[in-house]
């Protein structure tokens, strides 16, 4: 059984890595943080040209939380799953005071409370380019008659 890249509408940074990988009913996403394409378009092509990143937009925290659910989204079901098939959820949060906005805007992705996959959430020390959040997540593949 060989693993399988996963590919979304999902941008990606053009760093050392996949955003998503499946090996057998088991779906692995790299953390991911609340950038969107345009934002990549320039953050590769400042790694290509061996220029400094660039700085990350000023983005309000709600939004940024829904880019990375979002893009978590489109991941797992790119992968043949759904949310509700998340086991295992890292959350990174700049800030833990923003603890609650995250919360309240995370369920929105679940359809209830049996349904949330375990969790870890802490405050990060440093996040890829300042933002918000980062967070990563386990699932499977449900089978499927």
């Amino acid at each position: 059984m060989e693993k399988e890249v996963v590919r979304a509408d999902v941008p990606e940074t053009g760093g050392p890595f996949n955003l998503c990988v499946k090996r057998g009913d088991l779906i692995f996403i790299s953390g991911l943080p609340p950038f969107e394409e345009e934002y990549c378009a320039r953050l590769r092509a400042a790694r290509a040209e061996g220029r400094p990143v660039p700085p990350m937009p000023d983005t309000p925290f709600e939004r940024q939380v829904e880019i990375v659910m979002d893009h978590m989204k489109r991941l797992v079901e790119a992968a043949g799953s759904d949310m509700d098939c998340l086991l295992k959820v890292i959350v990174w949060l700049k800030d833990q005071t923003q603890q609650e906005a995250f919360d309240r805007i995370y369920r929105r992705y679940f359809s209830s409370q049996e349904a949330l996959p375990a969790r870890t959430r802490m405050q990060a020390g440093r996040t890829p380019m300042d933002c918000a959040l980062e967070v990563e997540a386990i699932g499977y593949v449900p089978s499927r008659p």
